[in-house]
């Protein structure tokens, strides 16, 4: 099975209702390391080797955050800007080519807002574009991202269990 690192990358977990529930339910599975960027760097100064370090003794990077302005929190451009420098992440070495880089985004807007003819005009994959060209830059496998819909409202219990269960399943799905 493999090891899968998953870069919890949300500003106010204790907060979320759809982010720490997906976490919690993927916590305790034996393959699976949270790293919450906020928790271990509130002041935003991230200890480039530690991340490094876990990066190579995993197999599977994960990347999971809630959608801002049409990116992710500040903290993980921060986070890619520093962590994925010149000969770890390219250059002379590729030291993650080929692991799997998969990215779990919750959208505030519902699917329909993401369409040609809804009021964001594009999908969320093309919002996703940039973490598709880094993964593609330092020669790593973009997955499929898994996203959540329809944050910005109360989601009903049944909806909210479903996106659970289906996010075990892609993390599972992840670790073969």
């Amino acid at each position: 099975m493999k090891k899968i690192l998953v870069n919890l990358v949300h500003p106010n977990i204790e907060n979320s209702i759809v982010n720490k529930k997906l976490t919690n339910a993927i916590s305790n599975l034996e393959n699976v390391t949270i790293n919450n960027l906020y928790t271990n760097y509130p002041d935003f100064k991230i200890d480039i080797k530690k991340e490094q370090e876990l990066l190579l003794n995993h197999d599977v990077i994960v990347f999971q955050f809630p959608m801002y302005w049409f990116s992710s929190p500040s903290l993980l451009k921060e986070w890619f800007d520093l962590v994925l420098e010149y000969d770890f992440a390219y250059g002379a070495n590729y030291k993650l080519e080929n692991k799997p880089f998969a990215v779990v985004v919750s959208c505030g807007g519902d699917e329909k807002a993401f369409s040609e003819t809804g009021k964001d005009k594009k999908s969320v994959e093309e919002f996703l574009f940039p973490f598709f060209g880094t993964s593609n830059y330092i020669k790593m496998d973009y997955k499929k991202p898994f996203i959540i819909y329809g944050t910005e409202y109360k989601l009903p219990e049944e909806i909210l269990n479903k996106y659970t269960e289906d996010y075990i399943k892609y993390i599972n799905q992840l670790s073969k």
